[in-house]
């Protein structure tokens, strides 16, 4: 047979062993391929410590249903964090978005109330908290404590900022009229601007309750407070004793206002009596200068005419340049004020400060003047009050010290008291007591001798009285006018002593009538009787020139 042809064999056929190992790979596959199509996302969770966290056992739930386990944890690499690495069920991922959020559920006690209880004996487990956003994320910042409230919750969230020192902290409750309403959700110091940044929720359907003319007070539990008005003690419910809180709520009076957005800002106030100060953008400052003291008069204090606030202290002194307190040239105390026109005429406006300026000028010239009163003896707090003293000598007008006006003080109060006081006894050390008294006592020594001859001349009246002869006078005098009265009838107009009585005294008068000449002659010479009265010629009229 030629060598150039090929030989053709018979191949032999697979053994059916080969069958099992490669049916198992398939099946491996198949399982890997299966395991690797249902295996859920891994996710990267930093903490700042792994409290709790077990691998291969802390599970991830969301409303009590597992939805995934922690794998491995591991110290992170700035050696200040932990990092935990958990692998999510299928369906667990849809949930996790750009704000989704994780924390540790294990027993708290907080100002919210105790919980976690059940993880006493379960053990600690992760909580997620399902977000809203688009954006997918793998990567998150596990929180150290449970949020207050949750991201799709309905409500409003605002923001309060105060320059007061941390008052609030989260957890705490957002109170309309003492019934809650929301809680503080965040708390954080802005070294930028020095204030404290609170974030607030508040549920609905309580949210419409916030409008643009709300204001927001803090909640200081037992508040006791001593004002120039009195004594105020003010207290909040047990949450808000223990814990503090917020309140917010309109002024009364005020309009309600007009519905807010998210994330509006809102000052934060001390306390409910300065939120419901309204803020008046028109006002004028002045310059009070008084001789007393100004021991607890306090910026704040309120301005007012006749019992009405018009204003408050500002500064308490007021140091003006080139006018030291201690000084020989000034021994006043100068004061600023701050006069709010819009207090007394709700239409005020910057156009009219012009003409309040000439009307307080001109009630200055008719005795306006300031005082310092008492507005609690308790505490001695002092507020100022103008008032008319027409009394007074008038004043010229408003002064000028520093670009500021100033306005004419007189003493008041106690001081006004001691200074009339002063004045009285000034008067009296004037007076000549040593002669006066020596006067008295003259005076006191006549009267005493004048009051011995007073019982003397007494004691003989009583004498007199006891005797009998005085004693039947009564009788005696009853006799005498009986007689009196008889002798009277019989001289009455139709007597016959009547009519001879009456031609009697016409007799005397034409007697007297005849001897008046006579009379008026002995008058002018008394000689007349002895010698002949000269006789006086006729006058003779003078002739003419």
């Amino acid at each position: 047979m030629p060598s150039n042809f090929a030989k053709i064999k018979k191949l032999q056929r697979i053994s059916p062993i080969w069958l099992i190992p490669i049916v198992a790979a398939t099946i491996g596959l198949w399982m890997v391929v299966t395991t690797l199509h249902n295996q859920g996302p891994l996710i990267t969770l930093e903490m700042d410590n792994a409290e709790g966290i077990e691998p291969g056992k802390t599970p991830i739930k969301t409303r009590s249903v597992e939805i995934g386990k922690v794998q491995t944890v591991r110290l992170g690499d700035d050696l200040k964090h932990v990092i935990v690495t958990a692998r999510m069920n299928v369906e667990a991922e849809p949930l996790l978005r750009d704000d989704t959020r994780f924390w540790v559920v294990k027993p708290r006690v907080g100002k919210s109330g105790i919980s976690g209880l059940n993880t006493l004996l379960s053990g600690s487990y992760l909580e997620l908290q399902p977000g809203k956003s688009k954006e997918r994320k793998l990567e998150f910042t596990a929180l150290d404590t449970p949020p207050v409230t949750p991201t799709n919750a309905p409500g409003l969230r605002i923001e309060l900022s105060s320059e007061q020192d941390s008052a609030l902290s989260v957890g705490d409750p957002v109170l309309y009229r003492g019934f809650t309403v929301g809680r503080v959700e965040q708390a954080e110091f802005k070294s930028d601007t020095r204030q404290m940044n609170y974030q607030l929720f508040i549920q609905a359907p309580y949210d419409a309750l916030v409008t643009t003319n709300t204001r927001f007070w803090l909640n200081r539990g037992i508040q006791v407070q001593a004002a120039t008005d009195g004594i105020k003690v003010k207290t909040g419910t047990l949450e808000t004793i223990l814990s503090g809180g917020v309140s917010f709520s309109v002024p009364s009076g005020w309009e309600l206002g007009q519905p807010v957005k998210t994330n509006k800002t809102f000052n934060l106030y001390a306390d409910e009596d300065s939120s419901a100060i309204r803020r008046y953008q028109d006002r004028i400052d002045y310059i009070l200068l008084f001789d007393d003291s100004v021991r607890g008069l306090n910026p704040g204090a309120p301005v007012e005419y006749r019992g009405i606030q018009i204003g408050s202290v500002l500064s308490v002194p007021f140091f003006v340049p080139g006018n030291d307190l201690l000084t020989t040239h000034s021994r006043k105390i100068p004061v600023l004020i701050r006069i709010e026109p819009g207090r007394i005429r709700e239409d005020m406006d910057k156009d009219q400060l012009p003409n309040w300026e000439n009307e307080f000028t001109a009630a200055v010239k008719q005795g306006l003047r300031a005082s310092l009163r008492s507005g609690n003896l308790l505490t001695g707090a002092l507020y100022v009050d103008l008032n008319f003293y027409p009394d007074l000598p008038k004043s010229d007008g408003l002064g000028e010290l520093a670009n500021y006006h100033t306005l004419p003080t007189v003493p008041g109060g106690l001081a006004r008291i001691e200074q009339q006081v002063v004045q009285l006894l000034n008067k009296l050390n004037q007076l000549d007591i040593n002669g006066t008294l020596t006067k008295a006592q003259t005076m006191l020594t006549e009267t005493q001798a004048a009051m011995a001859n007073v019982r003397k001349v007494s004691a003989s009246m009583d004498k007199i009285a006891t005797q009998q002869s005085t004693q039947q006078l009564p009788a005696e005098l009853k006799n005498t006018l009986a007689d009196i009265q008889k002798t009277l009838q019989g001289l009455s107009a139709n007597s016959p002593a009547y009519g001879e009585l009456n031609r009697s005294i016409q007799s005397l008068n034409r007697v007297l009538h005849e001897v008046q000449p006579m009379a008026r002659t002995l008058n002018e010479k008394p000689n007349a009787l002895l010698f002949q009265p000269d006789t006086q010629n006729d006058p003779v009229p003078r002739k003419a020139k």
